[in-house]
C-alpha cells in the first residue's frame, strides 16, 4: 500500500496530468496550473513533475503556455534552492516505524545483522535500494559516496554497546546555516523472510548504506516519512552543503546543459538526476526515478552523462554489466530526465 506521501504525489500528477485530458494545452490551463502551484507552499516535488510536464506531449502545447511553465519553473527552482532545507523530529526514535505496507504484512522484524561498517571503504556502487521509494536518498549516499566520501566516514560512529550514531545537517526554515543533528540507532534492521527489506549494500557484509537509511527514517519520523523525497534535501543533510537544482528540457541548448552538468560535477560535487515522471524516451530508463550523476564525458565527438541506478542493476543496453552503471548520449539524458540536484561540500 502506498504511503501518505506516495498517495499526496500521485494525486497532484493525475491533477496536472488532467490537463491533457482533452490533447491540448492552453495559456489559459498553464496560468491555472501556476496559480495551483503558487496557492499552497511550491515544493521540489512539485517543481520536478512540472519540469517533466512541459516535454510531456509537447507539441499539445501553445507555445505561449510552454514558455510561461518553463519560466515559472525555473524561477521558482531558483527560490527553492535559497529556502530549502531538510529537518527532521527534535527527538528523533532510536527504533523508527516501518513503513505501512512492511507494517501490514506482519511479516517484517527488527534484527540483528553482523558485519562490519565498511568492507573497502565508502564507494558509490554499495548502497542498493530496497523495497521503499527512497531512491533519492540512496542515490545522494552513493553520490557523496563518489566525490566526499570522507564526511560519511566522518558522519558515522559505531558506539561501545552496538549502536550507531549518524550526524546529519538541519537547516531551519529561514536559516542559511546547518547545525548537527546526532541520531542514534540500534545495530538491527529490518527483514522479511531473512532478506532485508529496505537499503542493502554490494557487499552483504558491509553495513554503512544500513546505518545511514535506517538513521534518516528515525530523524524523519518513519520509513514511511521518507518515501518519495527529493535528493537536494538529503544531499543538504549529508554534506551540510546548501543544493542546487535545476530543469532539464528541450527548449535548453545542449552545450548550456553539458556545461552545467560538468559544472555540477566538477570540484567533488555530488549530483542526482530524476528521470521524467511520464514516459521517458529512452528505453530501460526508469520513469520518476532517482540516478547518481558520476560524470560527463566527451568520446569520439559525442558528448555523454555517466549515471547510476541505485538499484544496482537495470540499465539502457550500452553493452554494460547490468550492474546499473551506463553512459547515455547526451540527447537522450535530456529526452529522458527532468530535474538535475547537485551539492557542492
Amino acid at each position: 500500500m502506498p504511503s501518505k506521501i506516495e498517495r499526496a504525489v500521485d494525486r497532484y500528477k493525475a491533477r496536472i496530468d488532467q490537463t491533457l485530458a482533452d490533447g491540448k494545452v492552453t495559456k489559459r490551463e498553464a496560468d491555472a496550473l501556476i496559480r495551483d502551484a503558487k496557492d499552497g507552499h511550491f515544493t521540489e516535488l512539485e517543481a520536478h513533475y512540472l519540469s517533466g510536464f512541459v516535454d510531456r506531449k509537447k507539441r499539445s502545447f501553445d507555445p505561449q503556455a510552454r514558455e510561461k511553465l518553463v519560466a515559472f519553473v525555473h524561477q521558482e527552482m531558483a527560490t527553492l534552492a535559497t529556502i530549502a532545507g531538510d529537518t527532521g523530529l527534535a527527538k528523533p526514535r532510536r527504533q523508527p516505524k516501518l513503513s505501512e505496507e512492511a507494517e501490514k504484512t506482519g511479516k517484517v522484524t527488527f534484527d540483528a545483522r553482523p558485519g562490519r561498517l565498511t568492507v573497502d571503504g565508502y564507494g558509490f556502487d554499495d548502497p542498493l535500494q530496497g523495497q521503499l521509494g527512497d531512491c533519492y536518498f540512496i542515490c545522494a549516499l552513493a553520490a557523496v559516496a563518489k566525490s566526499r566520501p570522507e564526511l560519511l566516514a566522518k558522519a558515522v560512529k559505531t558506539n561501545r554497546d552496538g549502536t550507531y550514531t549518524v550526524t546529519f545537517h538541519e537547516r531551519k526554515p529561514g536559516a542559511t546555516k546547518t547545525k548537527p543533528v546526532q541520531v542514534t540507532i540500534d545495530g538491527s534492521f529490518a527483514n522479511r523472510a531473512g532478506r532485508l527489506e529496505y537499503a542493502s549494500a554490494r557487499e552483504t557484509k558491509e553495513l554503512w548504506p544500513l546505518i545511514f537509511e535506517k538513521a534518516y527514517a528515525a530523524w524523519k519520523g518513519g520509513f514511511d516519512a521518507i518515501e518519495s523525497g527529493m535528493a537536494a534535501t538529503a544531499l543538504e543533510a549529508l554534506t551540510g552543503a546548501t543544493a542546487d537544482f535545476f530543469p532539464v528540457t528541450s527548449l535548453q541548448e545542449p552545450a548550456e546543459l553539458y556545461a552545467r552538468l560538468e559544472e555540477a560535477c566538477a570540484a567533488q560535487g555530488c549530483v542526482v538526476a530524476l528521470s521524467k515522471p511520464w514516459d521517458p524516451s529512452e528505453r530501460g530508463i526508469v520513469a520518476d526515478h532517482a540516478y547518481t550523476v558520476l560524470g560527463v564525458e566527451e568520446r569520439g565527438g559525442k558528448q555523454y552523462v555517466r549515471l547510476r541506478n541505485p538499484w544496482g542493476e537495470k540499465e539502457p543496453d550500452y553493452g554494460g554489466k547490468d550492474d546499473g552503471v551506463f553512459s547515455m548520449p547526451l540527447e537522450k539524458f535530456m529526452t529522458s530526465f527532468a530535474t538535475v540536484e547537485c551539492a557542492r561540500p
